[in-house]
């Protein structure tokens, strides 16, 4: 789903591969190669240096590590074996292989213990703490990134300080501690304004101007964002200026400054057009459709969603390219590895052969062996590949069932919303063709089943947009103290024309002193859900009740109905879209169901559970809880 993107920037975490005039052709880089034996050990290096962020060249920058790794290891130069374990974590770690990188990076650590650098251990650590940063570890990442600051501040490494602060606060910033995480901007800047590093300077402005926009400080943000902007177009960052139009452009949004939000996303989505972003593309497009949703333009809006959700889509498809490609080459790797194994064996038995028949028999023990540890290796590798494979599978038909599911549910979404329109398109044009032949009373039924069709598919588009805003986590949640009686009588003056319509009554039992701690637009929202879902299934002339009363460390809220009842085996599909199924009422209303899924996200939202009891033809109880919160203990 969707989301507003905000661009981020760290020294060490966002790393943009180097862009080249020309596609660089391997066979090329190999000629070079042999054709410069004496110098082959810095061209290795050179080569893997210059295409180390280009996932294209990967099997070709890691073989040329592996070569240079052999060879610093058969020279005994363990300073330069370090900083090649720490190029192929990194080569690793850009195709996704974070196990593998961590090895590699330990590896690294290891040669250190023995001969230390502390140069070199600081930028290993700050790698580890890369990885555990992808892996949402922000508390395991925050560890490697204080050990790296602490390294260089003992080797007085200025600009590895900058790059230390910037990823601490980073990790704070996603673990919530704000004033840590302003603090290390506020350290990178300045370091970075003495240092003249301009590059620094603009990460660290960007980085602050996000922290500003996460604590809802607009103008601070907008302030940050600004001086970065400036900071791109002196130093001629085109790719920089677009991030930066996108940032400034969503705090135009939240501001509702919509015609400088528009002008910012315009301007932006063009540059990245021009430099051929893609995926940034795809960020742009997505807030677009933000922008237009929020001015009520959603023909914009949907055809926004639709390009947003088109660079998505190809963007998946070709991250799942790039797991086949991995695989693939791992599975090469460990077959060139078995060969090297076999030629191996091989010389050495003929040598040992050659050498003395004597020695005969514990040749033919050492070969016995070799065989056997090299059949447990293969096991261990074929085990692996086929774990690889079915890992792969069972991925694969997740994605398939989910993609089936989000089909069936917009299915059932465009069926419904289709059914009001058509009402509303039948009846105008009957009124504008025939509106002479009606009597007083078609006239008056005719607009009552207009202002029905009109409501139905407010009420679903509504719906619809509301848990669009939830899945794109869009909607925050702000808890405050409130009455929970007040918020059920505002919900019973909404329906009392549909409770009217069907002679129905509601009886309340809620404690009139009864506080709440919890978000009060979605308790609304939830409630409303919750007693229109019980008007529609209960048949006339019948009472519904809502209750609400603390039960232990919870609130439990109940409306209680003496409709049709619900079936046992669908009562858990109510509250999922994958499975959810639609019904009429008692008097032939319809629905999509998405209420009920709305209602379970957002009682979720805010730390409670939801459920239903019933049986068929005795009535259903819908019950959910929140955390009961003292009010002194918040004042």
């Amino acid at each position: 789903m969707k989301s507003k993107k905000v661009i981020s920037f760290c020294l060490f975490l966002f790393v943009f591969a180097p862009v080249h005039s020309q596609a660089v052709k391997t066979d090329s880089l190999k000629s070079v190669l042999d054709k410069n034996k004496n110098n082959r050990l810095s061209l290795l290096i050179n080569f893997a240096d210059q295409y180390l962020d280009s996932i294209r060249y990967h099997d070709f920058v890691f073989s040329c590590l592996q070569e240079a790794l052999d060879s610093a290891i058969n020279q005994g130069e363990d300073s330069l074996e370090v900083n090649l374990y720490n190029y192929m974590g990194l080569a690793s770690y850009n195709v996704g292989d974070f196990e593998s990188a961590t090895d590699y990076f330990y590896k690294g650590l290891n040669l250190l213990d023995k001969n230390p650098n502390v140069r070199q251990q600081s930028k290993i650590c700050n790698n580890l703490g890369m990885i555990f940063d992808e892996l949402e570890d922000y508390n395991r990442a925050l560890e490697f990134y204080r050990e790296s600051y602490r390294l260089d501040s003992l080797s007085s490494n200025e600009q590895g300080l900058i790059g230390s602060y910037l990823n601490l606060g980073i990790a704070y910033q996603n673990l919530k501690q704000y004033d840590l995480a302003r603090a290390n901007y506020d350290n990178a800047y300045q370091l970075a304004e003495k240092l003249n590093d301009s590059l620094s300077m603009v990460h660290a402005l960007n980085n602050q101007g996000t922290l500003a926009y996460d604590l809802g400080d607009y103008e601070e943000s907008l302030n940050r964002y600004n001086q970065a902007l400036d900071l791109y177009d002196q130093v001629g960052d085109l790719s920089g200026v677009a991030f930066a139009k996108n940032n400034i452009g969503l705090v135009y949004l939240d501001q509702k400054q919509y015609p400088l939000a528009l002008k910012c996303f315009t301007e932006a989505l063009k540059i990245a057009t021009n430099l051929n972003l893609y995926a940034f593309q795809g960020d742009v497009f997505g807030n677009l459709s933000f922008y237009y949703e929020e001015i009520g333009d959603y023909k914009n809006a949907f055809e926004y969603y639709d390009k947003y959700n088109e660079v998505y889509d190809s963007l998946s498809t070709e991250r799942q390219d790039q797991m086949i490609r991995k695989l693939e080459a791992q599975y090469r790797a460990e077959k060139k590895q078995r060969e090297i194994l076999e030629l191996q064996q091989e010389n050495r038995l003929q040598k040992e052969l050659l050498s003395s028949t004597k020695n005969m028999q514990v040749y033919l023990y050492v070969i016995i062996f070799l065989v056997i540890v090299f059949l447990l290796v293969l096991f261990v590798l074929l085990r692996k590949e086929k774990q690889l494979a079915r890992e792969l599978q069972e991925k694969t038909q997740e994605l398939k069932k989910l993609n089936i599911a989000k089909d069936r549910f917009f299915s059932i979404i465009a069926h419904d919303l289709k059914n009001p329109f058509n009402a509303l398109v039948s009846y105008t044009s009957l009124l504008r063709t025939e509106f002479d032949s009606f009597s007083k009373e078609e006239l008056s039924q005719i607009i009552t089943d207009l202002n029905d069709a009109t409501e139905q598919g407010f009420a679903l588009l509504e719906n619809l947009l509301f848990w669009t805003r939830s899945q794109t986590n869009r909607i925050k949640v702000y808890k405050t103290f409130f009455n929970l009686k007040r918020i059920v009588d505002n919900v019973i003056s909404l329906a009392n024309a549909n409770l009217v319509a069907k002679s129905q009554r509601i009886e309340v039992d809620i404690d009139q002193e009864l506080k709440v701690f919890a978000d009060k637009d979605m308790i609304a929202t939830v409630i409303r859900n919750l007693v229109f879902n019980s008007i529609k299934f209960s048949y006339p002339d019948t009472v519904i009740r809502i209750e609400g009363k603390r039960i232990g460390h919870s609130v439990q809220i109940s409306v209680i109905d003496q409709g049709v009842g619900i079936d046992a085996e669908k009562q858990h599909k109510f509250f999922n879209y994958e499975e959810n199924t639609t019904s009429s009422g008692t008097a032939g209303e319809t629905g999509s169901g998405l209420g009920l899924v709305i209602c379970r996200e957002f009682v979720e939202k805010n730390n409670g559970l939801i459920w239903a009891e019933s049986e068929p033809g005795q009535g259903a109880t819908f019950r959910f809880t929140i955390p009961y919160v003292e009010a002194e203990q918040n004042k």
